[in-house]
Formats: structure tokens, C-alpha cells, sequence
């Protein structure tokens, strides 16, 4: 059986003010009226025939995933009572696909990307679970980059120009890099990582093990005792460390890892900037998910209540984002920004 593992427990933060800790942007219809997470549940079902999805979650928002029931049942959802970053989420749910299959090939990844073409989607997704159960190796789905992105890791390949291949061997993982040095990968035929894997429960369990014995040893002692209740387990989440897969576990085990070229477009919608695409725009190229009036005003993104008239009147490369008790304004290229603000925000708005 294929487990489909959709990551679920972000907090959304450069989304606010519309992404709130108890509904963030995976849960919000931000391109289109489903949510992004009813968008990747819709998308995943033609996976396989034979497959069983997951929700890796967290307990805050068990009220909203329990709305996604038909989807998903309950007893599929994993609602990790704190967030410690994908790793911890990620053992958790290898452990449980183990328990019902030795053999369980597990599908990982993000419950809030964008992707333009389903039947690409899983063609790609097929043909790296077939790899792995030909070569039991650790797949990961690379984006050919259609330009040089600051906000992507990115992942170095063997044969990086050889488009005869369907399957690569990955050399390393890199960081996000300056514009200059995206450049440069981008030339020499890197990759976009887009969180996406698939690998053998055991496989990735052992990898675990080697480089994270400790969250390897903590999460396989609730499993064992069949926890699941977010208040039982609470005290082992709380000792783990709040790191990454990527770099836990993967960065050290290229050697066992292949990429398989995305046959879809692919954007992690990852601040309000990468909206302007996907939104209607005006002449001056001014993004909106409404009607607004906008006098020598261009390139400005503007997302607010629909029967709020908004506008703009010279004013350049602005985000401008109104919701019933916050107003954001702040310029494009300071969207990186958003975080910090948002870490300084007293509680009630965050």
C-alpha cells in the first residue's frame, strides 16, 4: 500500500494577517474557493489505486481537520501537540505506516503548494514509487527552475544536463542562496527542492535512527504504547529537537538518494509576493482578488473583504492586505519582513 503523508502543521506567519494560528494558510482559499489543503487532498487521489493519506497536523486545528472528514477520516490524522519541524512529524507517521505494512512506501509532502497539472503530478509521483520499489532508494521530485528564486533550497545532481534520464543521483542539498549564487545553479542545471519524497517506512526509519537516535528512540516509544492522544504524548514532543528532515537526515544521505524531474509546475506560495501570478491584474499590472480603482498606481497586490471598496492612488509596489482587525501595507521586496513582524505581534493577532 502507498501512504500519502500531507504535512499540515505550518503556522502560515508570512500570510498574516489573513493566516492566523488557528486557521493558517493551508486552510484558507487564497487562489481559488478550496483551501490548499482540499486542493492536495483533491490532487493526491490519483496517486494510486491502492493508497491510504494521512494528515500530519497540529492539534490546534483538530476542529478544522475534522471538516476534511470527507477526505480524510479521523483516525488518519496525526495531530502532533506541539510543532517541531518535519522531522519529527515525518518519523511519527513512518512508524505508523509500519505498523500496518513492512513494506509501506510513504508519498511526503507540503499541504500548501501550488501545482498546475494534476495528471503531471502523479505521473511524476508514480514513477518515483516505482524507483523505489525497484531500488529501495530515498526519491526525491526536483523543479526544473524557470528563473533564479532567493527563497528555494536547491539540490545538486550527477548528469544534471543529461535529459535522456529519468532518474538522477543527488550530490548535495543547498541552502537558499543570494541571487548570484541562484544564478549560478540555475546554469549549471540544479534543481528546485520542493519537499517532496517518497522512500520504504523502513528506509527512512533507519536513517533516522543513525542520525537522530534520539527522535528515532522517543517517537518509536509512543508508537509502541499506541499514543496518539496530543496530551499523552505532549512530554515526548516537548524533548525533541525542531529540525528539519532535510537537513537531520537527507543532506547526509546522498548516496542513497534520486531526483526525478517534476513533470508539473510548482510554487510553494510562500509569501504574499508569489500571489501576484495567480490573481486578476489590471493593465498597470496591479494583483487583487477584487475590483479595486487604481490611479498611476502599478504592480501593487491588494487582498481585502470583497464589499470594501480599496483605492490606490500613486503608489508603487505595495502589499496591501485588510482583514476585520489588522491592516498590513509594506513593500514588495520586504515581505521577508512579515515574520518578524508578526513574532512581535501580542497574541490576540497572531
Amino acid at each position: 500500500m502507498i501512504h500519502v503523508m500531507i504535512m499540515a502543521g505550518g503556522t502560515g506567519t508570512r500570510f498574516w494577517p489573513m493566516s492566523r494560528k488557528k486557521k493558517p494558510k493551508q486552510f484558507l482559499s487564497i487562489i481559488d474557493d478550496d483551501s490548499l489543503l482540499e486542493s492536495t487532498l483533491k490532487r493526491v487521489e490519483g496517486i494510486s489505486v491502492d493508497q491510504k493519506v494521512w494528515i500530519l497536523g497540529n492539534a490546534r486545528h483538530s476542529q478544522l481537520l475534522q471538516s476534511l472528514s470527507g477526505y480524510v477520516d479521523s483516525s488518519q490524522c496525526l495531530l502532533e501537540p506541539c510543532s517541531r519541524n518535519t522531522a519529527a512529524c515525518i518519523t511519527w507517521a513512518a512508524f505508523e505506516a509500519l505498523k500496518e505494512d513492512p513494506d509501506a512506501i510513504c508519498v511526503v509532502l507540503s499541504a500548501d503548494a501550488w501545482i498546475d497539472s494534476d495528471l503531471g503530478f502523479c505521473q511524476t509521483l508514480q514513477q518515483a514509487i516505482a524507483a523505489v520499489s525497484d531500488q529501495d532508494a530515498l526519491v526525491t521530485v526536483g523543479i526544473p527552475p524557470t528563473r533564479a528564486h532567493t527563497g528555494y533550497g536547491y539540490l545538486a545532481v550527477q548528469d544534471a544536463h543529461d535529459n535522456q534520464r529519468d532518474l538522477f543521483h543527488v550530490t548535495s542539498f543547498k541552502e537558499k542562496p543570494s541571487l548570484e549564487q541562484a544564478q549560478t545553479y540555475v546554469d549549471h542545471g540544479y534543481y528546485w527542492n520542493a519537499g517532496i519524497f517518497v522512500w520504504r517506512a523502513k528506509h527512512i526509519l533507519d536513517c533516522i535512527q543513525r542520525h537522530l537516535p534520539f527522535h528515532y528512540k522517543t517517537i518509536q516509544t509512543f508508537t509502541q504504547q499506541h499514543l496518539r492522544d496530543p496530551n499523552q504524548i505532549l512530554p515526548y514532543y516537548e524533548s525533541l529537537e525542531s529540525i528539519s528532515i532535510d537537513h537531520a537526515v537527507l543532506e547526509h544521505e546522498t548516496k542513497d538518494m534520486l531526483l526525478i524531474p517534476a513533470q508539473f509546475n510548482w510554487d510553494d506560495i510562500g509569501n504574499w509576493s508569489s500571489l501576484a501570478s495567480y490573481l486578476p491584474q489590471d493593465s498597470s499590472q496591479n494583483a487583487a482578488n477584487h475590483e479595486i480603482l487604481a490611479f498611476n498606481s502599478h504592480r501593487n497586490i491588494v487582498l481585502g473583504k470583497h464589499h470594501k471598496k480599496v483605492v490606490l492612488s500613486h503608489v508603487d509596489d505595495l502589499i496591501v492586505v485588510d482583514t476585520d482587525d489588522a491592516l498590513l501595507i509594506l513593500p514588495k521586496n520586504k515581505d521577508q519582513t512579515i515574520k518578524d513582524i508578526y513574532d512581535s505581534l501580542e497574541a490576540e493577532l497572531q
